[in-house]
């Protein structure tokens, strides 16, 4: 079996990443619908964190496609 480029490697660690990314956008979106609007602190937090993480998701799939 051939061993993997160092090339290769980068670019499975930056997928790695934007796929976890992707998934805590996920696990952020299921906490909203379990807090069903009866946490302040849940409604006034989550918005900004949820768009905080979209913006990086967006940022490293840009990167992704440089590498």
């Amino acid at each position: 079996m051939a061993t993997r480029s160092t090339r290769n490697k980068v670019r499975f660690q930056a997928f790695s990443a934007l796929a976890d990314m992707k998934r805590a956008e996920t696990h952020l979106g299921q906490l909203a619908a379990l807090a069903e609007e009866r946490s302040d602190y849940i409604d006034t937090s989550l918005p900004q964190i949820m768009a905080g993480l979209h913006i990086l998701i967006e940022t490293l799939d840009k990167f992704n496609e440089g590498l």
